[in-house]
């Protein structure tokens, strides 16, 4: 009986499963192998123990964590929400602009919430591909024929994207903008600090721009479920009208700003991660059978011959990487997060190991 009183196009929906098995090594969900800075953990200690009372409700717009935000971007604090996560501005986004019969438009491959988010709002999704034999590379006339035929209320592009780790240079995200003038366009931008790009300054020129960032990648704090958003004043209004109150907690609030204050551990962390990303790509491109994607962001999207019995022999020895088998657009592709260099190491033996031993 209750799947029948479910709507229809959710019925098809697959509820995310994270692989939470033991592991040795994780590197299949994009997170930061360094934890929180050791100051802000001390920090983040003398608070809980103090008494953050946590008896209350937090401050439900955060107002001291966008303050901090504004200061590290230089924009009004009035021009930022926080959301948990990413997922929920997008999904929020989507419950604003998007109803029966407006359309969503998205990379595809790339995030499954761009489209699910749209889904769950009742609008339509459509897809713009990034062609495989075209390296998944980004093609602003691709966009700007689907969006004149599509007439689409939304407009996503994930900058770096993910899965495939390839960016749209900053001025064609512009040219985006401006040219799909009666949509709102989303960028994107988890990944951005590992490629130095944003189009955030431009926010106040356009009124249909707005920018989504996160503390889980570069700032390695996935465990808060802490993002946000930053637009113009006026799209800034409208996504405020269907975020919900109290949407973050209290000690995800203030860790979040507690990071914010390490700026120089997060710029060393993040350029160690670049540095490995090259070393790691390079390696993976000597080993038989393994195909690597240009990658600008903190994993490195691959093609193998015997994807999954690559794949299932990693997890036997207790390393997690990502695998796609649903997508034709994926096929035979994994998705390996960047760890530290002893991760990294860990993982190339194992899988010359498995490529060399036929």
């Amino acid at each position: 009986m209750i799947e029948e009183l479910i709507r229809p196009e959710i019925r098809s929906f697959i509820p995310y499963n994270a692989n939470q098995q033991p592991y040795r090594i994780k590197l299949d969900a994009n997170e930061s192998p360094f934890n929180l800075p050791a100051a802000a953990r001390q920090k983040l200690a003398e608070y809980v123990l103090k008494d953050p009372k946590l008896n209350l409700y937090p401050d439900t717009d955060s107002v001291e964590l966008r303050k901090a935000l504004s200061e590290h971007w230089t924009v009004d604090y009035k021009n930022i929400i926080v959301g948990t996560g990413s997922d929920q501005l997008i999904q929020v986004i989507a419950n604003v602009f998007v109803g029966p019969g407006d359309k969503v438009l998205y990379p595809a491959p790339s995030f499954g919430m761009y489209g699910d988010s749209c889904i769950i709002a009742g609008g339509t999704p459509v897809k713009y591909i990034l062609e495989p034999g075209q390296r998944f590379e980004y093609c602003k006339e691709t966009i700007f024929e689907a969006y004149d035929r599509e007439k689409p209320k939304l407009v996503y592009i994930c900058n770096p994207n993910n899965p495939t780790g390839n960016i749209m240079p900053a001025a064609d995200v512009l040219q985006v903008v401006r040219y799909c003038k009666n949509a709102v366009v989303v960028v994107d931008e988890a990944y951005a600090e590992f490629c130095d790009t944003t189009v955030i300054p431009h926010t106040l020129e356009f009124e249909n721009l707005i920018v989504l960032r996160t503390f889980s990648k570069a700032y390695g704090l996935a465990g808060i479920r802490c993002g946000y958003s930053i637009a113009g004043p006026a799209l800034t209004a409208a996504v405020n009208l269907a975020r919900a109150p109290y949407n973050i907690s209290r000690l995800s609030q203030y860790t979040a700003q507690l990071v914010l204050e390490e700026k120089d551990e997060i710029r060393k962390n993040v350029q160690y991660l670049v540095d490995q990303r090259k070393r790691l790509s390079g390696e993976l491109e000597q080993i038989r059978g393994i195909q690597v994607f240009q990658s600008h962001s903190n994993f490195i999207l691959v093609k193998a011959d015997r994807c999954k019995e690559v794949y299932k022999k990693l997890c036997e020895k207790g390393i997690f990487i990502r695998i796609f088998g649903a997508s034709p657009l994926l096929e035979n592709c994994l998705r390996i997060s960047v760890g530290t260099e002893q991760q990294n190491t860990i993982l190339l033996d194992e899988l010359k190991s498995i490529c060399y031993n036929d």
